[in-house]
């Protein structure tokens, strides 16, 4: 799938609030990225176009937080209450970081429930911050 957007992450983060997760492909040798990149690492090239993933991978790596950010503390994760970030190899090769999401927070909060391996897929995270506009972040929940 093709776009005609310019690649900028502003424009990922757009995609992702339309549920779509996007990159970038090079036309001059295959390579692909998520979030998308101007330049292709591996050639330089800076002919690169708009790709959709299919947002299902596998859980490559991952730590589980137990002190974060401010904004994860307001969410209920703290102390033996942690949150995971992990590594999510994709379906299409590119491997993206991201917040690890279960079907509820206590699923979340016991570390016997993330395996590597473990198959999961892209969950559209909105991000709502008390004086701030509602924005959208990428995160993964179990298939």
């Amino acid at each position: 799938m093709s776009e005609e957007k310019e690649i900028t992450l502003r424009n990922y983060f757009d995609f992702l609030a339309k549920d779509k997760l996007m990159g970038s492909k090079c036309k001059k040798c295959g390579e692909v990225f998520v979030p998308p990149k101007k330049i292709c690492n591996k050639c330089q090239s800076t002919e690169l176009e708009w790709i959709e993933f299919s947002g299902k991978g596998t859980l490559a790596t991952y730590s589980l937080i137990h002190v974060g950010a401010r904004y994860f503390s307001a969410q209920g994760y703290r102390m033996g209450k942690p949150y995971c970030f992990g590594v999510i190899k994709l379906e299409e090769g590119p491997r993206v970081s991201a917040h690890v999401v279960g079907p509820s927070k206590e699923w979340e909060f016991d570390p016997a429930n993330f395996k590597v391996g473990m198959p999961l897929k892209k969950k559209i995270i909105k991000v709502e911050i008390e004086g701030r506009e509602p924005s959208f972040d990428l995160g993964f929940e179990p298939v």
